[in-house]
């Protein structure tokens, strides 16, 4: 537990010093102005779409330019000679870009519910964004090994909201409606995210919301394993080692 408060401490420094944090609350803000300028009932189904797309999509996105940043800086290279476990490292980036995530979930829900007076489960929109946020940064790991830069990363994840966050969408808007493209979509993790999401506002199937959790759950622990698994290789290289 030493090690992972230590490392936990320097990440969010990290997070600071490389305006990550910044970024995110930034990015907060501008949704919040696109929900200010809609109406009311408007307001509920949008707040909860906009917090997916920003759990999908920034948490792969701060933590592929958070190792860019330590890469540059030698970071992952004092990483191979430290006592410090590999699993440790990972944790914290998991950590920090979940906490990075439940800051832009009080902001957008403080101002829908105390602006807009929109009620809905805080419960779950905090397992929402926990479970989807941790399993979009690790994504965002293994998307990162074995590219040279930052746009290569970007390309990668543009085939991942293409396969995955675009079907969820058009099946929320209801432009998806064949059974068998809807039984496609239950391998896709954003449309487990985003069931969650719509389990905070509305009722959901039971048993879709338990196959939700456990999908993240499970695939998150899959996903978890890989990047440690290949963590050293990525380090190694880009330590030039």
């Amino acid at each position: 537990m030493g090690n992972v408060s230590i490392l936990l401490a320097g990440e969010l420094q990290r997070l600071r010093r490389y305006n990550i944090l910044t970024g995110g609350f930034v990015v907060s803000l501008l949704w919040v102005a696109a929900l200010h300028f809609l109406q009311t009932e408007y307001v509920e189904s949008l707040f909860t779409l906009l917090l997916f797309v920003d759990i999908a999509t920034m948490p792969a996105i701060l933590v592929a330019v958070g190792l860019f940043y330590e890469r540059d800086e030698g970071s992952l290279r004092a990483m191979l000679v430290t006592p410090i476990k590999h699993g440790e490292y990972i944790a914290t980036k998991i950590v920090a870009t979940v906490f990075s995530s439940l800051i832009t979930l009080v902001i957008l829900y403080g101002y829908a519910h105390f602006v807009r007076g929109i009620d809905a489960n805080v419960l779950w929109l905090m397992i929402a964004v926990i479970l989807g946020s941790g399993f979009h940064t690790l994504l965002g790991l293994l998307l990162t090994y074995g590219t040279r830069d930052f746009t290569g990363m970007l390309m990668r994840f543009m085939v991942y909201a293409l396969v995955a966050m675009v079907p969820t969408l058009l099946e929320h808007v209801g432009v998806i409606t064949h059974v068998i493209w809807r039984i496609l979509l239950y391998l896709s993790p954003a449309r487990a995210v985003a069931m969650l999401f719509q389990a905070a506002v509305t009722e959901v199937a039971l048993g879709d919301v338990i196959y939700s959790i456990v999908f993240l759950v499970v695939g998150g622990g899959i996903l978890y394993r890989v990047a440690l698994v290949g963590f050293a290789s990525f380090a190694q290289k880009q330590g030039g080692v």
